[in-house]
C-alpha cells in the first residue's frame, strides 16, 4: 500500500472537521475558505489525535466521544475562554441562563460542549471511517505521522490561545481554569477506564434510513429548542430538555450499536443526519442575511454552504458505495 493511500483518510479527516464545525454551521462562509488552514490543526489536529489514539489502543466510540467531551472542555475551558467570558466574540453567550455561582451558563455550556463532541469531532471521524472501509478502525498513521499530528494540534491550541487573548484580554479565574483542568482530567481518564468496545447483543438493529431520521430529529430539536436573539423558552427548560436529548441519543445509540447487524453504514447514516442539521441551520443563518458571527452573506455564500455540504455528502455517499452490506453466509444443499 502506498503512504498517500495509507493516510488519505487522515488527510480527508483534517480537512473534514474544520469544514464541518465551522464552515456548515455557518461561522464561516465560502468567501472565507481559506481560514479552513488556520483552524485545521487544531480541529483537524484534534480529530485525527482523538481517532488514532483511540484506534490504537484497540477501543471504540465510547472512548472517541469521552476523549471529545475532553477536547470541547480545553478548547471551550482553556483556548478561548467562552465557558466563562461574557462576552466571547461581542456575542454576550452567557446572558441566557447565566448561572452566577458557577461563573458561566448551563445552556451555553450544554450547547458548545455537545457540538463539538457531536460534530467537531465525531461526525467527521465517522464519514472519514466510513471513506476508509475494511480500515475503519484500523490506525492510519505510523509513529511519525502520530508525533506530526500532536505537534499540529498542540500548535493549534497555541495559535487559538493567543487568537482569543489578542481578540478579547478576559482571563478566567483560577478556580474556573482547576474545575475545568479537573473535568477535563476526568474525561480522558474516563475514556480508558470505561471505554471499551461493547460486545453485540442478540437484537436487530434497525435499517439505516431509520437511524438517519430518528438522529436528524435528535439533533435538530437540540439545535432549535433555545433562541438567544429572542428567548421565548426559559433557560431552565432549554438545559432540561437538551439534556435528556443528550441522554436520550446515548441509549438509543448504544443499544443500537450493540446489535449483531450493526454496520458501518448505520454509522454513515448518522453522520449524513448530523451533516444535514448543521447545513439547514447554516443556509438559514446566511438567509438571514449574516453568518453566525455577523459577517453579511448573499446568494454567493448560501450557494458555497449547498456546495460544500454536497462534497461532504458525497464524501458520505463513496463511504457507503464503500461498504459492503451485511450477509449471512452461504449454506451448501447436501
Amino acid at each position: 500500500m502506498t503512504l498517500i493511500r495509507r493516510v488519505a483518510p487522515a488527510i480527508l479527516l483534517l480537512v473534514l472537521a474544520p469544514i464541518v464545525a465551522e464552515f456548515l454551521l455557518g461561522d464561516f462562509s465560502v468567501r472565507q475558505i481559506a481560514i479552513v488552514l488556520a483552524l485545521l490543526p487544531l480541529y483537524g489536529g484534534g480529530a485525527l489525535l482523538i481517532r488514532e489514539v483511540a484506534r490504537r489502543t484497540g477501543r471504540g466510540w465510547p472512548t472517541i466521544i469521552l476523549l471529545g467531551v475532553a477536547y470541547s472542555l480545553l478548547e471551550e475551558g482553556f483556548l478561548t475562554q467562552s465557558l466563562f467570558n461574557p462576552n466571547y466574540v461581542g456575542q454576550r453567550l452567557l446572558d441566557y441562563g447565566y448561572v452566577p455561582w458557577l461563573g458561566t451558563s448551563l445552556n451555553w455550556a450544554t450547547l458548545v460542549l455537545t457540538i463539538h463532541v457531536v460534530w467537531s469531532i465525531a461526525t467527521p471521524i465517522l464519514i472519514a471511517e466510513g471513506v476508509a472501509a475494511d480500515r475503519r478502525t484500523e490506525p492510519w498513521l505510523r509513529t511519525p505521522g502520530l508525533v506530526i499530528t500532536a505537534i499540529l494540534f498542540a500548535l493549534g491550541c497555541l495559535s487559538t490561545a493567543s487568537y482569543s487573548l489578542k481578540a478579547s484580554p478576559f482571563v478566567a479565574t483560577r478556580a474556573q481554569f482547576l474545575v475545568v483542568g479537573a473535568l477535563t482530567l476526568l474525561a480522558v481518564v474516563a475514556a480508558f477506564v470505561l471505554g471499551s468496545r461493547p460486545g453485540a447483543s442478540g437484537h436487530t438493529a434497525p435499517r439505516p434510513v431509520v437511524v438517519f431520521f430518528v438522529c436528524l430529529a435528535l439533533a435538530t430539536t437540540f439545535l432549535v429548542v433555545e433562541n438567544r436573539a429572542n428567548p421565548r423558552v426559559l433557560p431552565v427548560v432549554s438545559v432540561l430538555v437538551r439534556w435528556v436529548l443528550v441522554a436520550g441519543a446515548a441509549i438509543v445509540l448504544t443499544r443500537w450499536g450493540s446489535a449483531r447487524d450493526w454496520s458501518p453504514r448505520h454509522y454513515l447514516a448518522i453522520a449524513a443526519a448530523t451533516t444535514l442539521t448543521y447545513t439547514m441551520f447554516g443556509a438559514a443563518a446566511f438567509a438571514g442575511g449574516h453568518t453566525n458571527l455577523g459577517e453579511p452573506t448573499g446568494g454567493v455564500d448560501i450557494a458555497g454552504q449547498i456546495g460544500l455540504a454536497a462534497l461532504v455528502f458525497l464524501a458520505i455517499w463513496w463511504g457507503v458505495r464503500r461498504t459492503r452490506p451485511l450477509t449471512p453466509p452461504a449454506t451448501v444443499t447436501p
